[in-house]
């Protein structure tokens, strides 16, 4: 299907979410509404995983992080840190729009991993 091998060359989860958001104004037939809601909750797991990706990054460049040329530390390092929580806090607040994707028990980790 051309929905299934456009979400295969994509690799960031906003960068899904934002096809997926295209789709659903294109398609409207019901059969086509099942399949897209399969892929959020698919693209909410890929989120998980990238979770758990940022949580590792921080947790290993907390002490020094990587800080942009010509910036100072203090204000570097606080760059870096708004720009990982940008990364998760978005997606987050599109998949909130969708409640039934919030559901589950895999759904209630991530949303403790995310709220930690």
């Amino acid at each position: 299907q051309f929905v299934d091998h456009s979400f295969e060359k994509i690799s960031s989860v906003s960068h899904s979410l934002d096809l997926l958001h295209k789709f659903q104004n294109i398609l409207q037939r019901e059969s086509l509404k099942a399949d897209l809601d399969s892929k959020l909750k698919l693209i909410f797991m890929n989120y998980g995983l990238e979770l758990e990706k940022t949580q590792q990054l921080y947790e290993k460049l907390k002490s020094s992080p990587p800080i942009p040329r010509n910036a100072p530390p203090v204000a570097g390092s606080i760059m870096w840190s708004r720009h990982l929580l940008k990364r998760i806090e978005e997606p987050m607040k599109r998949f909130e729009e969708n409640q039934n994707v919030l559901e589950g028990k895999d759904a209630k980790k991530i949303i403790k991993m995310y709220n930690k």
